[in-house]
């Protein structure tokens, strides 16, 4: 009884190549997309003056406007505070309550700021910022 030499498998070439260009097309064509307006996505910020649209925003101009916006909202607060704890005539128990108040509300303008700061790094646009 003699057994007959096996034959090597040769693996056909025409699925490797077909996804390697396939590969190559979906390379290619993530590679060319760009960033769109806010306005395509069909979220609208609102809110815009024209002095606003006038000048581009950029990374820099966004968390400026949110750092003066903050330090706006934080100079309001202080002087809130300042008035409730002359309010209070020394009472213990108010002044408690409003160092609580005023520390939620520092709180609160810092956790502002960092979400308005975040949202500058989403920008779109097309600048790069």
């Amino acid at each position: 009884m003699r057994i007959a030499p096996r034959t090597p498998y040769i693996r056909p070439t025409a699925p490797r190549i077909v996804l390697a260009v396939l590969c190559i097309v979906s390379l290619v064509a993530l590679t060319q997309c760009t960033m769109t307006a806010d306005k395509v996505t069909g979220v609208d910020v609102g809110g815009v003056t024209d002095s606003q649209k006038s000048k581009p925003k950029t990374h820099g101009n966004c968390v400026s406007e949110c750092a003066h916006s903050a330090n706006d909202a934080m100079q309001a607060e202080n002087d809130l505070h300042k008035s409730n704890v002359k309010a209070c005539n020394s009472d213990p128990t108010c002044l408690a309550n409003e160092n609580a108040r005023h520390q939620a509300a520092v709180n609160a303008i810092q956790e502002a700021r960092q979400h308005c700061m975040d949202d500058c790094h989403h920008q779109g646009g097309g600048h790069g910022n």
